[in-house]
């Protein structure tokens, strides 16, 4: 008789400890949202009156050039406030695509850009991740989401469409994840990296034929609001503007600069890139039998969250809000040590593109099974001591 009341009053204290660590957690995790509006409302008014603020301007004007005609690759300082080279960079369709936000007056739309490349994230994340995973991994992103959202980057999205096309195609809806990678390919080229997610799947031609017509069709969609031969007009004149940021030997914050610095040698982007992009998919091939394992999968993800910013001779400091996503989740879902604690300092304190780059080789090891010394803790008891 005594033992059971022992052990019922044991039972009682393990599920009253359990509802006031959820509680906690629902707290932390509902300032994390209030924070994260409060962020978005803050930075509008930091922005949405400033003549020299030029990015979501020049997003915003591009749906009205297209609508009008006019060439969406000239520069048009009189409109902007900015520099001559200050212009808008994207695919039509992605003008295209800027209409709900261009409708509005330029603080109104900035509201509406910064609140939708926020919870844009944050949706995805949580929706990736179990509690409290998911609530630690929102604020070990909040710092890089903060920068882009302050320099009205398009990068918050970019990040959810690439995580959001992975939860698509691992919930076998390959259309849908094959239009979210196509959306993502056409806003900026690098999100192609996430039909790399349907190699796990064994419909995965299905997939690439439906992303290959949902490019095709994504491509002529501005032909809603202009005519053939303007939006062929366009297309050449875009192309010219992708030619010669090819040829200006653009580093960005990429490994590629840090190799020049290294090495004191100037050389082009792509071999660098061939080479970051073959270590990238080197584990996929070799480990085939672990394809059917959730985690293999989901660090695979990490890996090309890292991968697509690193290795791009453009990314600048607001592009690293796609590869802190990608530092977030791996971490929150990886086993404590020093080595990546350390990492993870170096990535939250903006060492860019240093911190990334060990965190990516980093993932790259756990891909490929080799082991790290271990602190004493896993990451779950690592929450529950910053629950105390």
């Amino acid at each position: 008789m005594l033992l059971a009341r022992l052990m019922s009053a044991s039972g009682l204290r393990d599920v009253v400890r359990a509802d006031a660590e959820e509680a906690r957690e629902r707290t932390v995790r509902r300032w994390f949202f209030i924070v994260l509006a409060a962020t978005a409302v803050g930075l509008t008014l930091q922005r949405g009156f400033e003549a020299h603020h030029t990015t979501f301007p020049i997003f915003r004007q591009s749906f009205h050039h297209l609508v009008e005609g006019r060439d969406l690759y000239a520069a048009y300082p009189a409109e902007q406030g900015g520099e001559p080279q200050d212009r808008f960079k994207y695919s039509p369709t992605a003008a295209l695509l800027f209409a709900p936000f261009a409708i509005w007056s330029i603080p109104v739309g900035l509201l509406l850009w910064n609140l939708f490349n926020a919870f844009a994230l944050a949706k995805v994340l949580d929706r990736l991740l179990p509690r409290p995973d998911s609530t630690i991994a929102l604020w070990l992103t909040y710092p890089a989401l903060f920068h882009s959202m302050q320099s009205s980057s398009s990068n918050g999205v970019m990040a959810a469409i690439i995580i959001g096309a992975f939860l698509l195609i691992e919930g076998g809806r390959l259309t849908a994840g094959a239009i979210a990678v196509a959306t993502g390919a056409l806003f900026k080229i690098f999100p192609i990296a996430a039909a790399a997610f349907a190699l796990f799947q064994p419909r995965r031609w299905r997939f690439a034929s439906v992303l290959a017509a949902a490019l095709v069709i994504g491509l002529a969609l501005p032909l809603l609001v202009t005519p053939p031969e303007t939006l062929l007009a366009q297309f050449q004149s875009w192309r010219g503007m992708l030619s010669s940021d090819a040829g200006d030997l653009l580093f960005g914050d990429s490994v590629m600069r840090l190799a020049r610095a290294a090495l004191r040698e100037r050389f082009e982007n792509w071999p660098m890139q061939m080479f970051g992009a073959a270590m990238l998919m080197l584990p996929v091939a070799l480990r085939p039998h672990q394809w059917h394992e959730r985690k293999f999968r989901e660090l695979f993800l990490c890996s090309v969250l890292v991968f697509v910013v690193i290795f791009n001779h453009q990314a600048e400091h607001p592009s690293f809000v796609i590869a802190a996503a990608g530092v977030a989740i791996w971490f929150v879902q990886s086993r404590l040590t020093v080595v990546r604690v350390v990492v993870l300092g170096l990535c939250l304190a903006s060492i860019e593109p240093l911190g990334y780059a060990l965190a990516w080789l980093l993932m790259q090891m756990d891909l490929y099974g080799l082991k790290m010394p271990r602190l004493e803790t896993t990451t779950s008891e690592y929450e529950r001591v910053l629950n105390n």
